[in-house]
């Protein structure tokens, strides 16, 4: 980023309002547009009317930009990046950068600042959850700990962040929703919208409180865990492929003999116990299909029909062949 040409900006600076909608007990959502001189996309606003809103931007600027956010309401945010990477500058001298399909909570307190950097002519798509500081504590009243030390680290920075990892399948498809970049007026879809909301919501604030538990009882830390993590993540979407020990911690970013030993003591199961059990439970729900036993097991991995239908009836107690029969 050459800082001679780039772009300082105030968030609300980027933006002119598009569309304002109001509901009853005083909800008003609104969209805005990035100003044309300076980019095209819009942003989007949700509020729930219940301490929670959730907001969505999907924009390319065409300069190389810094964009200032600030404020004084203190909370958490639940960011979920569908976009191009993009990194935070806090004022203590720190950077964040926020991946490709991955996501992270935010604390902040009432002084809040930081400094969001973008490159010109990238694609930059978020979906974001803001929750306020009164009821995030309910909310992970069972996480107390977690809650204090966020909220400690927040009041002396200005902020500060619990890491997610990697977006999975599930989020994926509850973020589907949010596929649209225009705002929509009807008042029953807005709401089928926010129930996607809360579940998002719920959803990832049980998966990172999940994390920190299993931070404590194996004594990993959480580089180690997003690893893991990502490791189960390519064995469920590229089960159909030939994965081998050695690709998966390469792709996963950790030592093979980590690999082995980290994710039998974090997932109870081994790397291959876990891709066979996936390949598997594929493989039954095709055989429901008018699938063939031999195209079947091709789909989900398995060169030979007699390796897959050996592993099959030992992992469900029927044959391929016999279970096919009875669920056609």
């Amino acid at each position: 980023m050459d800082e001679n040409s780039v772009l300082h900006v105030n968030s609300f600076d980027l933006l002119q309002i598009a569309q304002t909608m109001a509901y009853p007990f005083s909800r008003e959502n609104f969209m805005a547009k990035i100003k044309p001189e300076l980019g095209e996309g819009s942003f989007i606003w949700y509020n729930l009317g219940n301490g929670i809103a959730a907001y969505t931007y999907a924009y390319t600027l065409y300069q190389d930009t810094i964009t200032s956010l600030y404020s004084d309401i203190p909370g958490a945010v639940l960011v979920f990046n569908l976009g191009d990477e993009f990194t935070h500058a806090f004022k203590n001298g720190a950077k964040y950068a926020i991946k490709k399909n991955s996501f992270f909570i935010g604390f902040s307190s009432d002084a809040f600042h930081v400094e969001m950097q973008t490159l010109k002519d990238r694609e930059y798509r978020t979906v974001s959850i803001g929750i306020k500081e009164a009821l995030l504590g309910h909310l992970i009243s069972n996480y107390r700990e977690v809650h204090q030390r966020m909220e400690s680290e927040a009041n002396q920075n200005g902020y500060a962040i619990l890491e997610g990892g990697e977006i999975d399948r599930r989020q994926f498809e509850i973020l589907e929703a949010f596929q649209t970049h225009e705002m929509d007026t009807n008042l029953l879809n807005v709401l089928h919208l926010e129930a996607h909301i809360m579940y998002l919501a719920h959803y990832t604030i049980e998966r990172l409180m999940s994390t920190m538990h299993k931070i404590a009882d194996f004594s990993l830390d959480i580089k180690t865990i997003h690893s893991l993590e990502k490791a189960k993540n390519i064995i469920i979407n590229e089960y159909d492929k030939e994965l081998s020990i050695k690709q998966i911690a390469y792709r996963s970013a950790i030592n093979e003999c980590y690999l082995k030993k980290d994710f039998k003591a974090y997932y109870g199961m081994t790397v291959y116990a876990m891709l066979q059990k996936q390949r598997l439970n594929v493989a039954k729900s095709l055989l429901q299909s008018n699938q063939s036993v031999k195209e079947v097991a091709f789909k989900v991995g398995y060169k030979h029909t007699g390796n897959f239908s050996k592993l099959f009836t030992e992992h469900f107690g029927v044959t391929p062949s016999i279970y096919r029969k009875r669920h056609r």
